[in-house]
């Protein structure tokens, strides 16, 4: 129901009611009433019925009353049961004008109680409906901040921090529990997330997964604009490897700077249990100290492409990467890969747009590579990206 502001003060009347609502307005501050309230003043010693749109009302510590005997033919201005005597209504009723009169209605003892009925009626259950809706938002402010606080519990638990946390996944719980969307009570949401931060420090959270481990210094670097390691670069590529078995080698994030560093025979071993060449891609990220970038290889039309998030084209690194192609073909007596390579750069693919997301870009890469996925995403998707990884490495699994 529409609501207005309204005033029941005004020129010192005081409006004297006996009879206490049940739920009262002495611990309120402010309460509203529909526009226009018909109620009773006194009008030459005489009953009348006012109409008169009302304003906001700043409510005394008291509280208002209301005064069953209206119905009575006592005058208003009489000293009511509540002990609060009411000002002689010469003084507070200025003589009507002849051509104002007819704002006014003269009223009979029926037409009186009628209207004093319905002036009751109205003002108790509009009473009742504020009290119900103040109570209502009270509890459900309460059961919402319950409802988020234990829905931070289960984030914490699950993930070692609020890190993944969205304002979506929030507002998609409250929707669950409630019904109702929360939408528009983001700055409550955010701030409960922050008390909560505040609230629950760094925690011991370790992540397992085959021979990785993940502790909160590699998780963190997910957040914000950190830097990737290579914990996480090299945990992620084991579940996108572990997502296609059959079609996909993820390379460690080490092996081309063992490469360079000590040649074949430093990172012969790396592939003593794999057969690379009935693999159809090779992903292989690439770490020049500062920068992330992945070269990949397509066995089946020996295509060797180098991805890059800023456009930059490292030649040297996709040299060294055919070299090991084809000594890796003589060692493991597959004459038909020591010929035909190409090397290509590949272009019009996403960039990023600052310092700190190549990483995250080198990761999304590999993942649409590697389920044939097209590239549909930009930097304004890191965020979202980011918080995505967090919990693939958490659940130890892609999600999509």
């Amino acid at each position: 129901m529409k609501k207005q502001k309204k005033i029941l003060w005004k020129k010192g009347i005081h409006l004297a009611f006996s009879e206490k609502w049940n739920a009262g307005f002495g611990s309120f501050k402010k309460f509203y009433f529909p526009q226009n309230l018909c109620f009773l003043k006194a009008k030459l010693g005489r009953p009348v019925v006012w109409h008169r749109q009302l304003k906001h009302f700043q409510c005394n510590k008291k509280g208002f009353h209301i005064q069953k005997t209206w119905t009575q033919d006592v005058p208003l201005c009489s000293k009511t049961k509540s002990g609060v005597a009411t000002q002689n209504v010469s003084t507070l009723f200025p003589k009507v004008k002849g051509k104002d009169t007819k704002h006014f209605i003269s009223s009979s003892r029926s037409l009186l109680k009628f209207q004093t009925d319905k002036l009751l009626s109205s003002t108790k259950n509009l009473d009742h409906e504020y009290c119900r809706e103040k109570s209502l938002l009270k509890a459900v402010t309460g059961l919402s901040a319950n409802t988020v606080l234990g829905f931070l519990d289960e984030v914490m638990k699950k993930y070692g921090s609020l890190v993944p946390l969205s304002e979506k996944d929030v507002l998609g719980r409250l929707k669950d529990v409630f019904n109702e969307d929360f939408s528009n009570r983001k700055p409550f949401i955010n701030r409960e997330i922050t008390n909560y931060r505040a609230r629950h420090p760094k925690c011991n959270f370790r992540i397992f997964y085959n021979k990785h481990m993940l502790d909160m210094d590699d998780l963190a670097t997910l957040d914000g604009q950190n830097w990737l390691n290579d914990q996480v670069i090299n945990m992620y590529g084991e579940l996108i490897m572990d997502a296609v078995p059959d079609k996909v080698h993820f390379f460690n994030s080490f092996f081309h700077r063992q490469l360079v560093t000590k040649g074949y025979n430093g990172v012969k071993r790396w592939t003593k249990k794999v057969d690379l060449f009935k693999k159809s891609l090779l992903l292989i990220p690439i770490h020049l100290e500062v920068h992330w970038s992945l070269i990949t290889v397509t066995l089946s039309s020996r295509i060797i492409s180098f991805y890059d998030s800023q456009g930059i084209h490292f030649k040297f690194c996709v040299e060294n990467i055919r070299k090991y192609l084809l000594t890796e073909a003589r060692e493991k007596n597959r004459p038909e890969f020591l010929q035909g390579w190409q090397t290509a750069v590949t272009k019009c693919i996403p960039q990023q747009k600052n310092d700190s997301d190549c990483g995250v870009f080198v990761l999304q890469y590999c993942k649409c590579l590697a389920l044939e996925q097209p590239f549909q995403f930009s930097q304004e998707d890191m965020p979202r990206v980011r918080k995505r990884i967090y919990k693939e490495l958490c659940e130890c699994r892609l999600l999509d």
